[in-house]
């Protein structure tokens, strides 16, 4: 891939190209922005670039085609193992720096959610920005700098990331995916100014899901907490859960602004006139009450409590809080 074919980021291509032209890199770069925004396609092209024979990523060079094919030796990438980077992969890759690089004239290591190193990994690689080898560039991305170590992100040139406009998502989809028109309207909806390559992988069973979501929150009052517990087991058993509280506070957002006929910022505006009728049975203090259930349901999933159960949990208060009705 090439500058000219990244969506998007104009300011920060100007940016690393400029540096390049001036050979004034340095040692370590922090990409600030939200996951799926393009920080590691620009990181990539970069990198693709500075290693090229013509300086212009040609694809032709043999570095471009170690790069094309995924198997550049001196392009290291870290990235969480299980719940976040160990202190061993840190000790591995000083391994690695310690010798030179084997094809590249400036070998280049990027971290994947940086954010996730805990303090002894975090303290191991802060060795490596102080003392950065020559011939290295250091590239770490992360969502949210101030879950760094201050030590960690004083040491790096900052470059942010802004979300991504409707068009240049659209953009991205056409040239990347092919998608009913339905669907892709789905997928814009949720998009929050980024691409979303996972969401958009599973955007069919999805999109049956978030309106199996809005059934679920007009018709408690009326159906049995049983019908929709197992609905709610199927989801965990597919590792659903998180999109399930997602829709949740989705809809009840947009339930407050539909009463308070806010029509601009929906997130579900592609089903407006449906929200729009579901909206009137439900008061504005109960919405806002159960959006702060939602919330703690899904740190407590983080903080791993049962997702079966406390997604049960949930349903339960949201019948008795809504509806002030029985649980059966």
């Amino acid at each position: 891939m090439t500058f000219s074919n990244i969506i998007g980021h104009e300011s920060n291509v100007q940016q690393l190209k400029i540096a390049f032209q001036q050979d004034r890199i340095p040692s370590s770069y922090l990409f600030i922005g939200a996951e799926g925004i393009g920080k590691s396609t620009l990181v990539k092209t970069f990198v693709e670039m500075m290693n090229c024979q013509t300086r212009d990523n040609c694809h032709s060079c043999d570095s471009c085609r170690m790069f094309d094919n995924g198997m550049h030796p001196d392009f290291h990438v870290i990235k969480p193992d299980g719940q976040g980077i160990r202190i061993k992969q840190i000790q591995d890759l000083i391994g690695h720096l310690d010798l030179k690089p084997t094809y590249a004239e400036k070998r280049v290591v990027l971290v994947k959610e940086a954010h996730k190193m805990n303090l002894e990994s975090a303290n191991s690689f802060l060795k490596i920005l102080e003392e950065p080898p020559l011939d290295t560039l250091i590239v770490l991305l992360t969502p949210d700098e101030n879950r760094l170590l201050e030590t960690i992100n004083s040491r790096c040139h900052k470059v942010y990331f802004s979300p991504l406009t409707t068009k240049e998502i659209q953009m991205v989809l056409d040239r990347n995916y092919q998608l009913d028109p339905d669907i892709q309207d789905f997928v814009l909806c949720y998009a929050q100014g980024r691409v979303r390559k996972r969401f958009i992988e599973k955007a069919v069973v999805l999109a049956n899901m978030r309106i199996q979501v809005l059934h679920m929150l007009q018709n408690l009052k009326t159906e049995k907490l049983y019908d929709y517990s197992l609905l709610l087991d199927q989801w965990v058993k597919q590792n659903l859960q998180g999109y399930f509280l997602e829709f949740c506070m989705s809809w009840l957002r947009d339930f407050v602004s539909a009463r308070q006929e806010v029509v601009t910022g929906l997130i579900n505006y592609d089903m407006k006139d449906e929200l729009k009728a579901a909206a009137h049975g439900f008061s504005d203090e109960k919405l806002q009450w159960i959006f702060g259930l939602v919330v703690e349901t899904e740190l407590a999933i983080q903080s791993n409590a049962s997702k079966a159960l406390a997604l049960e949990s949930l349903l339960v208060q949201f019948k008795q809080i809504f509806w002030g009705a029985p649980v059966v």
